[in-house]
């Protein structure tokens, strides 16, 4: 057990080394901190960081366990020895966390959210913050150090211990972690209460503002006309036939209440992911767990009020209106868009439309976090009663002022109501139904 429980201590050094080497940089979090928001990339790059984070301490604290356990049936400074090390392993890492990397509010909030795809509960930060301050781990912490200062000449002879040898000679290294002095701990104490209080205001009104939307938004997605839509099985097929994996679909509903509350003519986008056939041929990647859930005749990943889904393309067209964008980037790129949204799939939907959180997904954000950062693309957010948003009109000015997406398909709008419309002139029907009023037809229903 002592060989395993070292080496096990080996590898976490190495493992401790790579990690705060790899920690967000105090330029690149200024940016952020600067700029009030996380992109979809800087989202990816702190959760699969905050994940390894996590693996890491999970690990220290089982060599920790483990070694409490020997201590209490033998008495042999060598079991000691690893589970120091540990703690000063354990104790660099959360200063880093909590306050280099962690030390702005803004910071603090992306690492107290869930990242499901990393399978990491909220509130994560905070949890790591108590536990730093909390008393009785304090008090441990000291214990060990007065021991490990009575039995220095001891410990220091380990140096040519086969097992051990290696923390014995990084002692002092190991030992510059710590900081058992009462002002330190007052301090990191009163961030603590500081952090605590103003996190409980903040996710009191969050919470509550969140609830009266989600209320709202779910009975505002029931008032919905669902019957005789314009889309026929026929559009449908054709559809079927021309849509390529990384498409967006741009949709509307002629009579629906959401559309007095979202911005613009065209209120809801999803994207199309491809049917099964496409993602081999393809070659998208998405993991077992996807996969047996992208069977059949599903192939549009779209975000409605139970949440970030895989769904049938006749589910998604039964619509009167919609317009098809494709994305004008290499196949590996629109590869890597579909990759990256369906990491969200599964999430809840959500209904306070703040593009600032990752673990619930509004519609559009779906295209957002699938194609930002992808060969420079810096798609743009709007600031509407104090939240970074990206409704679907904006989508669509996006495409049209940058042409990083074409129009390539429309339907339900002015000179094609019955039919769809393909390729030239599809840019001209979209700019007519939302940009100029004047040309604008609402589809009614019979």
């Amino acid at each position: 057990m002592l060989k395993i429980l070292a080496d096990s201590i080996r590898g976490l050094m190495v493992a401790t080394t790579q990690l705060l080497d790899d920690a967000p940089s105090h330029t690149h979090l200024a940016a952020i901190i600067a700029r009030g928001d996380f992109r979809p990339a800087e989202d990816e790059a702190i959760g699969f960081w905050f994940a390894r984070y996590l693996t890491v301490r999970d690990n220290l604290w089982a060599v920790i366990n483990e070694v409490r356990q020997e201590i209490d049936q033998k008495e042999d400074l060598r079991y000691f020895l690893i589970g120091y090390a540990a703690v000063c392993l354990l104790i660099r890492m959360d200063r880093v966390l909590l306050f280099r990397v962690g030390d702005h509010s803004l910071v603090q909030r992306k690492l107290n959210e869930a990242f499901p795809e990393y399978r990491i509960p909220r509130k994560q930060y905070t949890t790591i913050f108590s536990a730093f301050v909390d008393q009785a781990n304090v008090l441990a912490i000291r214990d060990a150090i007065q021991f490990a200062r009575k039995n220095r000449r001891k410990l220091l002879r380990l140096r040519d211990d086969p097992d051990v040898g290696f923390i014995a000679a990084d002692l002092g290294e190991l030992e510059t972690s710590l900081n058992p002095s009462k002002r330190s701990y007052l301090k990191r104490a009163w961030s603590y209460v500081s952090h605590k209080w103003r996190r409980r205001g903040v996710v009191s009104v969050e919470r509550t503002f969140a609830a009266v939307l989600e209320g709202f938004g779910r009975a505002a997605s029931e008032m919905c006309e669902r019957e005789n839509k314009r889309v026929t099985p026929d559009v449908h097929q054709s559809m079927a036939d021309f849509l390529q994996p990384g498409d967006v679909i741009v949709t509307r509903h002629a009579k629906a209440l959401t559309n007095l509350f979202l911005p613009g003519f065209w209120p809801h986008a999803a994207l199309y992911v491809g049917t099964p056939g496409q993602r081999v041929a393809s070659g998208i990647k998405v993991g077992p767990d996807k996969e047996q859930l992208w069977i059949g005749d599903v192939c549009v990943l779209e975000a409605l009020k139970d949440g970030v889904r895989l769904r049938p393309l006749s589910e998604t067209l039964a619509v009167d209106t919609f317009v098809i964008l494709r994305p004008n980037l290499e196949h590996g790129s629109i590869n890597r868009a579909v990759e990256r949204a369906m990491q969200h799939e599964g999430k809840m939907y959500n209904f306070d439309f703040d593009f600032f959180n990752s673990d619930r997904i509004v519609c559009t954000e779906v295209i957002y976090r699938a194609y930002d950062g992808l060969e420079d693309l810096a798609i743009p957010l709007c600031e509407r009663a104090g939240r970074k948003t990206f409704s679907a009109e904006d989508l669509l000015d996006y495409a049209l002022d940058t042409h990083t997406f074409t129009p390539v398909a429309i339907f339900g709008v002015k000179d094609c109501l019955d039919s769809v419309r393909f390729g030239e002139g599809v840019a001209d029907a979209l700019v007519a139904s939302y940009q100029n009023k004047s040309n604008a037809v609402t589809p009614t229903v019979s």
